[in-house]
C-alpha cells in the first residue's frame, strides 16, 4: 500500500519516513511508520480532529479536521511539540499527564488545545488523549481525538461556581436520596468532600417535629415526579439547629426516565425569625381590633367615613353602624369641627398625627334629626387621628381612634397600623352581615370586584353578587356547612367582578358567632392567584406539548389514547392510531444544518394538523416519529385515504427562504379490537405496521393484520 502524503505542510513529515525530528531513525521506526501510515489513511476520512504524536509527544500526523482546527506555531503543525497547544496555565500538569501516559501508567488523559474558529479567532477545545500499544506491550505513539469543538474552560467556570457557590447544591438519586453536593452542602455538614456521606444530613437528620412532615412530603413528591419545596430544621454539624430551605426541580434522563432531583438549600434561620416575629405582631395586631376598647375609623380624602370597628357601636349607641359613609362632622359641635379640620389639613401637609379630647353624642335621634341630638347622650372621648398615604406619597385621608377618657385605654398606634394594613393590604378583604349582604370591603377588593360595602351610597351587594356560579355551589354546598362546623374554610374558588371578569383566590372564610353561638358575620380574606394559575396552565402545556412543533407529546398522545380506549371498551367507540416516520430526513439534518431540519418538522407538523380532524389527535413522539390518533372511523378504506392524504401532503417539497427540502414518510396503520384494546400494544402493533411499510421500500402504508393462526 502506498503511504499518504501528511495532510499539513510544515517539517516533521520524515516522522512518518521513519525518521525523527532531529534527524534520528528510532528503533522500529520504518515499522512505526507503515502501522501509523495506514492509521492515518482510516482516520483522514473522519469526521473529528484526529492526532498522531509520539511517545515524547511530537506531531506525527494531523487528520484534514485537526489542521483546520489548530493554529499551527511558527514552525508548522507537523513536529511541533503538543504543548504549542496546551492551555498555558495548565501546561505544567498536562505534561506530566502525557508523560505518564507515554510511559503506560496511565491508558488516557484529557486536555485543552488552543484551535481556531473559522473567522481566526482562538477557540479551546477538549482533547481526549490515548496511549496505542506496541508488540513490546509498551505505547508506541499517542493518538488524540476532537470530538466537540466548544470552548471547555466555560464548563470549567460553571462547575467553580457550582462548588464554589455560598449555598447548599446537590443531586438526589431516583429515590430523592441526596449524592452529590457542592463544598457548602459537605461543610454544613462536617462531612468530607470526598467520601463524605451526604445523605444523612439534609433530609434525614430533620428536627422531630418537622421530620415526619419533611419525609412525607419528600416522598409524595418523588413518586409525583414534581418540583419539591418545604422548609424544615436540620442539624448542623456544630449541633446546632437552622432552619432551611429546600427547592428541589426534577430532572430527566434523555429517554425522559426520572433520574432525581437537582436542588438548593439556603439557610434561612434569620428570616424564618423575622417571619414568626412579624406574624405573632399581626397575630397581636387582630387582637387589639378586634377586643380592645378602641373605636378605630378611617377616612378617605373627602373626610368621609370608609371604616369603623365594631366599637363605635358601643360608644355611639349604634349597633348598625349606620355612620359609616357618612361624614365626621355630625358627631361633633360645629366650634370644634373647625379646629379639627384645621388639624386634619396640617396633619395631611406635614404627615404629623395630632390628638385632643373632643365631645361627642350617641347617634340615637341624630342620624333621624341631626339638627337635635340627644343632650343625655353626650360624653367626652380623646381623638387620634393620623394621616395617610398613598404609595407615592399623596395624602390619601387619615384613621381616627376614639378611646373613652374615663378607660384611659391607650392601644392607638396598634390600632393605627392594623387599619393601615387592612386597607392598603393587596389581599382582597370582605366582611359580610347574617343575610350575606356585604358591609365591609378594602380598596383591593373594592378596585377587583367593582363592590362597595352597604351604607357607602351604593346599592346593596351580597357575597353571591361576586362569586361565580361553581363557586356559587361551592360556598353553599362545602364553606357553609365547614363555617357552621368549625368557624373557618380555606380553599381556592373564583370570584366575579360587576363587569364579569372572573379571578382566580386562594380564600379563607371565618366565622363570628355572636353570644348566643349563632354566625352573625363572615370575614373573607382572598388573593388574587390569576399569575399561579396562567403558571401553571403554562406549565401543564409545556409538559404535554412538544417544544418545537407544539403538537401534542408522547405523553398527552398516551392519555387520550387511553381515554379512546375506554369509550371503545364501553360503548364500542372504533378507534384507529397512524404511526409516521419521516423518510430522508436524516440527510436533510446533515446536509442541510439543524436550524433546516427544524424548519422541516415544523411544516411537517402543520401538514399534519391541516390533513386530519379537528377531533384527531395529532402527535410528535419521536424525533422525525409522528402518530396520529383517529377516533369514530371503522371503515378501512376511509383510513387508508386518510393515511394517503397524510403521505401525499407531507412528501411536497417544502420550500424554506434559502433552500427547498423535500422528505417522504412511511406509515403503519392499526385498528383496535378486543384484543390489541390497550395503550402499549396498540403503540407495539403501530410501529411494527410502520416498519414493515418502511422495508417494503419507504413510502408505503401498511394496515397492521393479525397473521393466521396467530
Amino acid at each position: 500500500m502506498t503511504e499518504p502524503t501528511p495532510p499539513c505542510d510544515g517539517p516533521g513529515g520524515e516522522l512518518l519516513a521513519g525518521r525523527s525530528s532531529a534527524g534520528r531513525a528510532p528503533a522500529g521506526a520504518s515499522t512505526l511508520a507503515r502501522h501509523i501510515s495506514r492509521v492515518a489513511a482510516v482516520f483522514d476520512a473522519a469526521p473529528i480532529g484526529v492526532g498522531i504524536w509520539s511517545t515524547t509527544g511530537e506531531l506525527l500526523h494531523a487528520n484534514p479536521v485537526l489542521c483546520d482546527l489548530l493554529v499551527p506555531p511558527p514552525g508548522g503543525l507537523t513536529g511541533a511539540p503538543i504543548t504549542a497547544f496546551l492551555v498555558p496555565e495548565r501546561a505544567a500538569g498536562a505534561e506530566r499527564l502525557l508523560h505518564e501516559l507515554a510511559s503506560g501508567a496511565r491508558n488516557a488523559v484529557e486536555c485543552d488545545l488552543l484551535g481556531r474558529r473559522p473567522d481566526g479567532s482562538p477557540l479551546w477545545v477538549r482533547a481526549q488523549v490515548t496511549a496505542v500499544y506496541g508488540p513490546g506491550a509498551r505505547p508506541a505513539y499517542l493518538l488524540s481525538q476532537v470530538f466537540h469543538f466548544t470552548d471547555t474552560r466555560l464548563a470549567d467556570a460553571a462547575d467553580r461556581m457550582a462548588e464554589e457557590a455560598p449555598v447548599m447544591l446537590w443531586l438526589t438519586d431516583a429515590h430523592g436520596i441526596p449524592r452529590v453536593g457542592n463544598r457548602e452542602s459537605y461543610a454544613f455538614l462536617g462531612e468530607p468532600p470526598v467520601g463524605g456521606d451526604l445523605s444523612r444530613g439534609l433530609f434525614e437528620h430533620l428536627h422531630p417535629e418537622d421530620l415526619r412532615t419533611g419525609l412525607e412530603l419528600l416522598a409524595e413528591r418523588v413518586e409525583a415526579r414534581e418540583s419539591l419545596e418545604f422548609v424544615a430544621r436540620s442539624r448542623r454539624h456544630d449541633g446546632a439547629w437552622r432552619w432551611l430551605r429546600h427547592i428541589a426541580r426534577p430532572r430527566f434522563g434523555p429517554s425522559g426516565e426520572f433520574e432525581g432531583y437537582v436542588g438548593v438549600t439556603l439557610d434561612v434561620t434569620e428570616l424564618e425569625a423575622l417571619r414568626r416575629e412579624l406574624a405573632e405582631t399581626n397575630q397581636l395586631f387582630r387582637a387589639v381590633i378586634d377586643a380592645g376598647p378602641v373605636a378605630v375609623a378611617r377616612l378617605d380624602r373627602r373626610g368621609r367615613i370608609t371604616y369603623l370597628n365594631a366599637r363605635w357601636a358601643e360608644l355611639l349607641d349604634d349597633p348598625e353602624l349606620r355612620l359609616l359613609g357618612a361624614r365626621w362632622q355630625r358627631l361633633l359641635p360645629p366650634d370644634q369641627v373647625r379646629d379639627i379640620v384645621e388639624r386634619g389639613l396640617a396633619s395631611a401637609e406635614d404627615g404629623e398625627a395630632f390628638t385632643l379630647r373632643v365631645r361627642t353624642d350617641s347617634l340615637t335621634g341624630m342620624l333621624a334629626d341631626p339638627a337635635a341630638p340627644d343632650p343625655g347622650s353626650r360624653f367626652w372621648v380623646e381623638l387620634h387621628v393620623a394621616p395617610v398615604r398613598d404609595d407615592e406619597g399623596r395624602p390619601d385621608g387619615w384613621v381616627a381612634t376614639l378611646t373613652d377618657v374615663t378607660a384611659e385605654i391607650a392601644a392607638g398606634s396598634r390600632a393605627d397600623q392594623l387599619a393601615r394594613v387592612l386597607d392598603a393590604g393587596s389581599d382582597l378583604l370582605m366582611i359580610t352581615g347574617r343575610n350575606g349582604a356585604i358591609t365591609y370591603v378594602n380598596d383591593a377588593a373594592r378596585r377587583a370586584l367593582g363592590v362597595d360595602s352597604a351604607g357607602a351610597g351604593a346599592p346593596p351587594r351580597y357575597l353571591m353578587d361576586v362569586l361565580d356560579p361553581e363557586s356559587d355551589r361551592l360556598f353553599h354546598e362545602v364553606v357553609e356547612p365547614a363555617l357552621v362546623a368549625g368557624g373557618i374554610w380555606r380553599g381556592e374558588l373564583t370570584f366575579r367582578s360587576v363587569t364579569g371578569v372572573d379571578i382566580p383566590v386562594s380564600a379563607v372564610f371565618v366565622a363570628h358567632a355572636g353570644d348566643a353561638g349563632r354566625i352573625e358575620s363572615i370575614s373573607a380574606v382572598a388573593r388574587d392567584i390569576s399569575d399561579l394559575k396562567a403558571a401553571q396552565s403554562q406549565m401543564l402545556h409545556a409538559a404535554t406539548h412538544d417544544y418545537l412543533t407544539g403538537l401534542p407529546n408522547r405523553l398527552l398522545l398516551y392519555d387520550r389514547l387511553e381515554q379512546a380506549l375506554a369509550r371503545y371498551r364501553r360503548y364500542g367507540q372504533p378507534v384507529a392510531l397512524l404511526f409516521l416516520d419521516l423518510d430522508r430526513f436524516k440527510p436533510v439534518n446533515d446536509q442541510m444544518g439543524h436550524q433546516v431540519g427544524d424548519a422541516v418538522l415544523v411544516e411537517v407538523a402543520d401538514r399534519i394538523h391541516r390533513a386530519v380532524r379537528e377531533t384527531d389527535t395529532a402527535a410528535r413522539v419521536g424525533g422525525d416519529e409522528f402518530a396520529v390518533l383517529v377516533e369514530g372511523i371503522a371503515d378501512p378504506h376511509t383510513l387508508t385515504a386518510l393515511a394517503t392524504r397524510l403521505r401525499d401532503s407531507i412528501s411536497s417539497p417544502v420550500r424554506l427562504a434559502q433552500v427547498t427540502a423535500q422528505v417522504g414518510v412511511s406509515i403503519g396503520l392499526v385498528v383496535v379490537d378486543d384484543d390489541n384494546a390497550d395503550a402499549d400494544t396498540l403503540m407495539a402493533l403501530a410501529d411494527s405496521a410502520m416498519y414493515r411499510a418502511k422495508a417494503s421500500g419507504r413510502g408505503g402504508i401498511v394496515s397492521w393484520s393479525r397473521e393466521p393462526g396467530s
